[in-house]
């Protein structure tokens, strides 16, 4: 499909380049990442950026205007853009999905991501592309590698270091070598960290260890082709300040083909087809990373041990009919299995030897085209549409109902649904500004989570296998204009939400409070907006703000997990080889709450407060290719917790707080090294 720039990319990764076009350019820490279009956003997963640089995929994710984070402690955040988490987020990486085992989402798809590894990230607001799978009415959200042909023999680098209080250790490197014929990739990286303290001095359960390891190999006869392999390890434990049991086990292996073709002659003018396969082993138990205390829901030490296979592919053809009409169309495939086996004795029957039982399985079978057509030089009128087959199996057998295990009433039993997806924009561009306004239409499969996760049932049954799926109608209206001084950008959104997949743990039930997933009919609105000033060739502003509105229209009450207002304000000095700057971020209260209702992420505990922090930072650039950064993060060691935040838990040796608390004053030096 034509490659057609909605807006002039706005490089943030690197200071405003003096007042004609100064040659000098000179990296800086990024504190808020740009829009580059009004329907998307670009950034470089391995700019250094403030609060301390990112070690996961939710942590880049953040400082992206409209999304929020719904913590747990020091890793393992779950994503929320716009008020909505979990599979209402497509998150794609090297072409396929990670899933998660835990049901409790301990291990959501971006605990799996080293964002340092990857080269561009990507993020689509809201169902305006069919081209990366169902299920995207929040955002579609994509990390990739570059996979371009070398111009000549060579190696190329990238390494990467953080030091920073409350133990934090972290190294990232990517290294690429090989010929015009062949390369090799290899991307590493280990990160370490203590329990950090809030402002008060109260230790949070949050200690982590993880490491990864991704290796590509490619062949690439001439510019317009491309063979590789791509072999993924990774591992690690993470600690939990907001549940009954740690993560002890991480194992990550992925394998994915790839090939592509380009400029070919006939119908269809290029293709790319990938197939992956990944298996998550997770462990999660309450005695490895804490001491053991029994308790009236664990008395003895458990270890629960699910694991996740997915298996997929994807073929992408582009045809150009004529100079006006661009078409893109394709298949797409994945089908996934999840199973479990719990250890109670482990003193005498360790988890590792026992059998799993198989939980669910999963599969769809998409159908997808997008046709872009050119009003004018400046306008076109792009839409698109997919088809999704979808089939589930239920494997449970028993379902616990108020202590009792009782037989599962869908057991065995297979649920087909065939979803339709689609779009429609007109989006238009002049020399300096660019819009769009677009409506798109998601039907959303039930996920994992939602049907089976958390012990949940459904209003009317022990099992919540055969709930709803749930449709998506928005409305995106985007512009962004471009002067000499100013870069200016808003997007904002409204959309209806049929069958919404409300998890809801008081739901009242036979004169109890019972944890269930109910359809429900809601609806969100609201915007993002954010202004760069340049005031001279030397200082940079930047300002955002995000605010989204949610509401329960079924109960006729707020919907819940819905973020607060958030404002941003950066200040950007750069002086020869320094670089000084600042970050105010101000959170408004939210009093609009639904408690014990939410999503697969997290449910409402409590209104929450207002808070204010400041962070502060300086660079200095060594050469082109050598950077220091410094960072002081939550200057006025302000004790604080995020909205979204987990209500905290009893851990032994540790205060229990209302809600997983924040880290106070941290300092941090980081180095990034181009080769």
């Amino acid at each position: 499909m034509k490659k057609r720039l909605i807006c002039t990319a706005i490089t943030a990764s690197f200071a405003w380049q003096g007042q004609a076009q100064s040659e000098q350019t000179m990296e800086h820490i990024e504190v808020i990442a740009p829009m580059h279009s009004p329907l998307d956003i670009k950034t470089d997963p391995k700019a250094t950026r403030q609060p301390l640089p990112a070690q996961d995929g939710a942590d880049l994710l953040s400082s992206i205007a409209g999304f929020s984070l719904v913590k747990k402690g020091g890793a393992s955040s779950d994503p929320v853009f716009r008020g909505m988490a979990g599979s209402r987020i497509n998150i794609i990486t090297d072409g396929g999905v990670t899933l998660g085992g835990c049901g409790g989402r301990m291990d959501p798809p971006t605990a799996y991501i080293t964002p340092q590894t990857y080269d561009t990230l990507t993020v689509i607001k809201g169902p305006q592309t069919v081209l990366y799978g169902p299920g995207n009415s929040a955002a579609t959200v994509v990390f990739e590698r570059e996979s371009e042909r070398l111009l000549e023999r060579g190696t190329t680098g990238f390494v990467n270091t953080t030091l920073g209080d409350f133990g934090k250790r972290v190294i990232n490197s990517d290294i690429k070598t090989g010929t015009e014929d062949y390369f090799a990739r290899i991307a590493a990286s280990y990160s370490t960290a203590d329990d950090y303290q809030d402002g008060e001095g109260a230790r949070i359960h949050s200690a982590y260890d993880k490491w990864n390891l991704d290796t590509q190999f490619a062949y690439t006869p001439d510019h317009n082709t491309l063979y590789s392999i791509s072999l993924g390890r990774s591992d690690g434990e993470v600690a939990y300040a907001d549940r009954m049991m740690d993560g002890s086990l991480f194992d990550r292996t992925q394998v994915a083909l790839q090939m592509s073709k380009s400029e070919l002659e006939g119908f269809v003018d290029s293709i790319e087809a990938n197939i992956f396969f990944n298996n998550i082993d997770h462990i999660m138990d309450n005695h490895s990373l804490r001491q053991f205390m029994p308790n009236m829901m664990m008395k003895t030490p458990v270890s629960s041990n699910p694991d996740r296979r997915t298996f997929g592919g994807k073929v992408l053809l582009s045809s150009e009919l004529n100079d006006t009409i661009a078409l893109a169309y394709g298949l797409d495939h994945q089908q996934n299995r999840h199973r479990i086996r719990i250890g109670r004795d482990l003193e005498n029957i360790p988890v590792e030897s026992l059998t799993r039982q198989e939980t669910a399985e999963f599969e769809q079978t998409g159908l997808f085209a997008e046709i872009e057509y050119s009003l004018s030089q400046n306008s076109q009128w792009v839409s698109g549409l997919r088809v999704d087959d979808w089939q589930a199996t239920d494997r449970r057998q028993t379902r616990t109902v108020m202590m009792k295990v009782v037989p599962n009433p869908t057991a065995d039993l297979t649920r087909d649904d065939t979803l339709i997806s689609g779009f429609t924009r007109y989006q238009a561009q002049s020399e300096n500004s660019s819009y769009y306004i677009g409506l798109g239409r998601t039907e959303r499969f039930p996920d994992y989570w939602e049907v089976m996760g958390g012990g949940r049932g459904a209003v009317d049954s022990p099992s919540a296998f055969l709930v709803d799926h749930e449709t998506t109608n928005q409305l995106d209206i985007g512009w962004l204009g471009q002067s000499s001084a100013f870069t200016n950008s808003v997007s904002v959104f409204f959309n209806r939400i049929d069958n919404y997949l409300l998890t809801d743990n008081l739901y009242e039930k036979m004169g109890m409070a019972s944890r269930v997933t109910r359809n429900i009919d809601a609806q969100t609105y609201g915007f993002e907006a954010e202004s760069r000033y340049n005031v001279n060739k030397n200082l940079m502003a930047t300002a955002s703000i995000n605010y989204v509105k949610g509401e329960n229209r079924t109960d006729n009450i707020a919907l819940a997990q819905q973020p607060p207002l958030q404002i941003r304000f950066a200040l950007s000095y750069t002086k020869d080889k320094w670089q000084f700057g600042g970050l105010w971020r101000i959170v408004q209260g939210q009093h609009r709450v639904a408690i014990g209702q939410g999503n697969i992420a997290g449910q409402d505990v409590s209104q929450s407060h207002g808070f204010g922090t400041l962070a502060l930072n300086t660079s200095y650039s060594q050469s082109e290719d050598l950077v220091f950064n410094l960072g002081l993060d939550n200057v006025f060691d302000k004790t604080y917790a995020e909205h979204l935040s987990r209500s905290g838990a009893m851990v032994s040796g540790y205060d229990q707080t209302a809600k997983v608390n924040e880290a106070g004053r941290t300092v941090w030096l980081n180095m990034n090294w181009k080769f």
